[in-house]
Formats: structure tokens, sequence, C-alpha cells
């Protein structure tokens, strides 16, 4: 097995080996390791307005946990699977009073309590504890709604960032917008897609459009635990966008316009889903004239980041050296990948 681990000091390290985006191995070793124990964003509290069970699946195609967001007096995260032979509860979001499972009628209250149950009135020793549902940690941030199965990667300090340098942020006037949303599908690692969206280097080279609007000279990276802050200035000399990354895989990204969100999920080691999500603020102008640029920087960086997974397989490239200047973030998200799996 390599020896993945990243010298502290960027002006004499090594980038991660090779083989961790091209071996099944390491992909499982981050399944288990870090995507496991990670928060993930799931929804907006805008999301309950006419629903009050919310079911999804976290990670699909990989850890594929049935999960179920409900919304009563609190909102809270359980298992969506029945305690009695395993089926899945809730199928679809809807709003009632219970969730009841299809197979054989037991229902549960919207804090995860087994309500009732046909056929178990000679059952001795029933219910207990496990016949509830399984509960998960959720955490409600400015209404966006993250949870996870043992979530132990903290990310509170990156919230607090967002909440201190953005306080004026107007997030009680954001939407979510499905029109301006999108899927993408990259066949390549999702770390690697993750570490070119970490560095600005690039951007003169790559993106000729947004590198018309941005005064690259001003490109500034801030390191957070299990994060990033990236920055930069217009032409104009105000900031052009705010782009936080939260370890592992998820990026919020802060314009005059709103917020776009971008979840990057991995399938396997080199394939990745990335779901871009659009936040609005309602008054915002011209919003679609901006979602396109969006969409242009993001098909500039899939033709890259396609490169580098070809790149990667080469029986001549491990590894290469770092931007002391530029790749801060890159540095720092090799290390926390390092520090996870070891």
């Amino acid at each position: 097995m390599i020896d993945f681990r990243i010298n502290k000091n960027i002006a004499i390290a090594k980038s991660i080996h090779s083989d961790f985006y091209t071996k099944k191995e390491y992909f499982e070793l981050s399944l288990n390791k870090i995507f496991s124990n990670s928060w993930q964003f799931v929804c907006h509290k805008s999301d309950f307005n006419n629903t009050n069970i919310y079911p999804f699946t976290f990670l699909e195609n990989t850890i594929n946990e049935p999960m179920v967001i409900t919304k009563s007096n609190n909102i809270a995260c359980f298992t969506n699977v029945c305690t009695h032979r395993g089926h899945i509860i809730n199928e679809k979001k809807c709003f009632q009073k219970k969730m009841r499972c299809g197979y054989h009628g037991r229902t549960f209250n919207l804090n995860g309590e087994l309500n009732g149950m046909p056929g178990f009135k000679n059952v001795e020793k029933f219910p207990s504890e496990k016949d509830n549902l399984e509960k998960f940690p959720l955490l409600n941030w400015n209404d966006f709604i993250f949870t996870g199965i043992q979530p132990k990667i903290k990310i509170d300090s990156i919230l607090d960032d967002i909440k201190t340098r953005l306080k004026n942020f107007p997030f009680d006037s954001i939407y979510y917008s499905a029109e301006y949303s999108r899927t993408y599908n990259l066949e390549a690692n999702w770390a690697l897609y993750c570490e070119n969206y970490l560095e600005g280097l690039h951007v003169p080279f790559v993106h000729k459009g947004l590198n018309s609007e941005i005064d690259i000279k001003s490109y500034r990276t801030k390191i957070l635990d299990n994060g990033v802050l990236q920055y930069t200035d217009s032409k104009d000399k105000n900031v052009y966008a705010y782009y936080y990354w939260i370890f592992p895989n998820m990026m919020f990204n802060f314009y005059d316009w709103g917020l776009s969100i971008n979840i990057v999920e991995p399938i396997s080691f080199n394939k990745t889903r990335i779901k871009f999500l659009s936040y609005p603020i309602k008054s915002a102008e011209n919003i679609s004239k901006k979602i396109d640029e969006l969409h242009e920087v993001e098909m500039e960086d899939e033709k890259v980041v396609l490169n580098v997974q070809k790149g990667v397989q080469s029986q001549f490239y491990n590894n290469g050296r770092y931007s002391a200047d530029y790749e801060k973030g890159t540095h720092h998200f090799h290390r926390l990948i390092c520090n996870y799996i070891k």
C-alpha cells in the first residue's frame, strides 16, 4: 500500500500519489474513512413548505443509505428502513401525520418512534427501543440542512467564517431554482474535480471569459479547518465571488446574484456526479446570463479534469510539486485526505 503522506511545508511537498485516483482500493478507503464520516448537504428548509416527509439516499451509488428528514415541531433525520422486515418506509415526498410502511402497515411518528404494528398483539417484550427508527445527527444552518451517518469531520469553523465575513448576505431572500440547477456526470475521480476547484493558477489558461472579468492578481486563498476559502476582486475592485469549499466535497459559491452550491458525489474511482444547485436572490437580475457563464466555466473545468484523469493513469506519472503561492488549497486538500485515510 502507498504511504500517503504530504509534507506540511508546501515549498518542498509532493502531491498525492496518482494511485489514489486510479485504484479501487483507495476509492473504497475514501468512502469508508472520509465520506461515511462527513456532513452532506441535503435540502433547504423551503423544501418543506408543502412537505413534512422528505426521503433521500445518502450518497447514492456508493454508500446508498436510505434516510428521511421529517418536520413536526422540529426537523430531524432518521433511517428510512422499517424496523420490522427492512422495507423502505417512505418512497416519495409527502405531507402526512405519520410514516407508514407499505409492506405490513407498521407506522412511525414523525419523531421516529414506533406508533403501531398490526399483528403483533401476542408478541412479548414488544415494542422495544430497537423498534424505533435510528436517528442521525442534523445540522440546520441558515435553513440549509446537513446530515451524516457519523459526521466526525467538523465544519463549524467554515460556517462561522461565512457568518462573520458575509454577515450582510441576504439568506432570507434566496430561493431554490430548479430552472437554473443542473446535474453533470464526469468520468473522472471526485478528488481531481475538487483539487481543480481549489486553485486559481489555471484560470488565465483555461477560463478566458472569467479571467477577463476578475483581477487575477487579487486572488487570495485562506486555509480553514476542514475547508478553504478563495476570493477575488472584479475589474472594478469589488469582490467578484467568495468560493467556500467544505471537506470533502461541498462548494458554496457566493455571488452578487445569489448562491450556487456544488455537491461532488463519487460514483466510482473514475466517475463523479456534480449537483449544481442555484439559489438566486429574489431581486437579482440577468440570472440566466450569469448561470450560462458558470456553465461555460464548468465545461472548461471538466475538460481539463478529464485530461488529468487520463494523465494520472500514465506509468510515467506518480505525482508533482505544488505552487507555493497559488496551490495552497490543493495542498491542504491532499493533507486532509491523507489525515483521514491513514
